[in-house]
């Protein structure tokens, strides 16, 4: 009877600590995921293993899913971005990228950003950290933030 008991624990232990650890994956991918990627203020820290460096002459990039229309907003840190985005499990299909095109000292960053963004077909959140793959490898990382300032016209 001991050990049926025993048994059953833990039967129970087991059943919750994989019920724990399937929460944290749907986390970082599908409908939980994509809620914690939609609304928030994603600040660009690198592109292609290369640390991109805030210009203080112009300002902080940053991308943003917006949650009620799948449109995505940003600035390339010269420029104000705008397009489209689907989602699906895992995967990220950024569509209909533009900017302004504002005369710009880093014009090389932003140009890589718009290539970037362009080819990214997956994405993963790790903490506050979002990573863009392509082709199952890490292109772009960006830390959550709030609204970074932006110059007044653009």
């Amino acid at each position: 009877m001991k050990k049926m008991l025993r048994s059953s624990w833990l039967l129970l232990l087991f059943m919750c600590l994989t019920a724990c650890n399937l929460t944290e994956k749907n986390s970082q991918y599908g409908p939980e995921g994509d809620t914690e990627l939609q609304s928030s203020y994603w600040i660009l820290l690198s592109l292609q293993d290369q640390e991109f460096e805030d210009n203080p002459e112009t300002g902080t990039a940053f991308i943003r899913f917006e949650a009620t229309d799948d449109k995505l907003t940003g600035f390339t840190g010269c420029n104000r971005l705008m397009g489209r985005y689907s989602l699906g499990n895992g995967s990220l299909k950024l569509t209909n990228l533009g900017s302004t095109r504002a005369m710009c000292p880093i014009i090389e960053q932003e140009n890589l950003l718009m290539d970037v963004l362009g080819k990214t077909d997956s994405y993963r959140i790790a903490g506050d950290v979002l990573t863009l793959f392509y082709q199952n490898t890490a292109v772009a990382t960006f830390r959550a933030g709030t609204e970074p300032n932006m110059p007044e016209v653009r």
